[in-house]
Formats: structure tokens, sequence, C-alpha cells
């Protein structure tokens, strides 16, 4: 893309927009994914019905201020999830207006986290300062006493209705002014830090086990001790594979389903 290109397909992005319903939130997530959700929005409301065509690249970027690349990402994501389809000479599909949400909420790369993080609100209920010590300090694969923020909560979708997950969130406690003053994050705890520090995480390490709830968890959840879940703990390195984030959440088996796809090599 040429110099000329790119000016003006920024330029075309900060237009006026047509469509009063959309309102993009420059410092929650990137562009694309914030049209991707408001397209997903009209598809979930009927107004994009199921086996209709969406209006053209061009006609939802005017109408959304926005560049045609911009557009194509974002039916791009929505094609890898099944919402639409595409066919050369016939247009963009709508093959799916139920809530997919649940399929996603195990991550596969670090574009996901950043994406579940934007479409959910952790409300957190809890931060205080810790000393890693005994089991915790080896779950954290940390020196005994190296010092955390610790915070704890619920995350929501934006409708605040039913809890997706508990959460529990260990951040080096020089790093706790980039999240300990808030309350609700609507963006990826790791993306803040990054955001503070200046510097990239390099590695996350996640894992998957299977739990049962009881105490304050299940009840923060609406659940019965005893109820089936699964943990996804996830620990994320900067440079030297420093520990600057520990984060674990516990998401019962009822309300998400895990789903892969497989496919052949060429």
């Amino acid at each position: 893309m040429t110099q000329s290109e790119t000016s003006a397909s920024q330029a075309h992005d900060v237009e006026a927009r047509d469509d009063a319903s959309w309102k993009p939130e420059v410092a929650t997530a990137p562009l694309y994914l914030q049209v991707a959700h408001h397209l997903e929005a009209r598809i979930a409301s009927g107004e994009f019905a199921v086996g209709s065509l969406l209006p053209t690249e061009n006609d939802l970027a005017v109408s959304l201020g926005v560049s045609r690349q911009t557009i194509r990402q974002a039916i791009g994501l929505l094609r890898s999830r099944g919402r639409l389809s595409a066919r050369k000479g016939v247009g963009t599909r709508v093959e799916a207006g139920a809530d997919l949400g649940g399929k996603r909420f195990i991550a596969h790369s670090r574009s996901e986290l950043f994406e579940i993080a934007s479409e959910t609100e952790l409300v957190f209920s809890s931060k205080q300062e810790i000393s890693a010590q005994g089991k915790l300090a080896v779950e954290l694969g940390c020196r005994p006493g190296r010092r955390f923020l610790h915070m704890t909560g619920v995350r929501y979708p934006p409708t605040r209705q039913r809890a997706f997950s508990w959460n529990e969130v260990y951040v080096d406690v020089r790093l706790a002014p980039a999240v300990k003053n808030l309350d609700v994050a609507k963006s990826a705890i790791f993306h803040l830090i990054e955001e503070y520090t200046g510097e990239k995480i390099h590695e996350i390490q996640q894992d998957i086990k299977p739990v049962a709830m009881t105490g304050h968890v299940a009840k923060a959840l609406g659940c019965a001790d005893g109820d089936l879940a699964l943990q996804v703990t996830r620990r994320y390195y900067g440079s030297g594979r420093r520990l600057i984030e520990y984060a674990f959440q516990i998401l019962p088996a009822d309300r998400f389903t895990y789903t892969t796809t497989l496919r052949a090599g060429a």
C-alpha cells in the first residue's frame, strides 16, 4: 500500500459515520474487532437475518466510516466463527444468528485473548497486595516472598446477566499501577500492562484442567458445591521469561463449549 493510499485509508476511518448505532471505542480493541462485534450484534438482533446478504463491503465502509480493509478483516473474523459465508459473484451471506460466544472462551492465540476480554467485562470484587509463600510461590514459579497485587472478580457479558467465569489475577507489584485503580476491566489485563510498561509479553503459557467448584467461587457463579468446571490458568512472561502476570479463570461446565477444527494438510 502506498503512502497516499495509507493516508486515505486512515482518513476514511475517521469520517463522519452514517450508522447512528455505531460508536467505536478507540482505546478498548482494534477497530476491526469493534466492527465485527457491531455486525455480530446486528445479526443477533435479526437486522441481518440468517440467509440474507450483508451490504457490500463498500456500503458497510461508507456507513460505518471505516476503510474497506477494516471491513474485510471484520468479515473474515465472522466467517471463521461460522457467522458468515462468502461466494464470488453472490456476496456475503449470514449463516448463523445464535450466540456462539461460549464456544470461544478458551483461547488459541494472543489475539483471541484480547478479543474475549474486549467482548466481556471483568468486575473486580477484591484487591490486595500479597507475598507469595509456600504452595502459591510454587504455583507462580517464583521465589518465596515475591510480592504481587492479587485481584479477584467475576467475568460477565456486557448485559451483566449470567456470569461467565470466576477470575483471579496476580500482577507483579511493581506493575500494579497499571491496574490497581481498575474496578471493571473491558480490555485484557496483559494489554494494560503492556501499555503501562511499553514492553510486549513474549510468551503466554496456558494450562487447562477439570475442577469441582466449592465455597465462594461456586456462590459467586450461582453454582452448587461440587459442580464441574474447567480451570484455565495462564502465565504471562516478559523478556528473560520474567513472570509479569499469573491468572486463572474457572468456567462452569454448563456455560461454554470448547470447539476446535482439525483440517487435513495439503
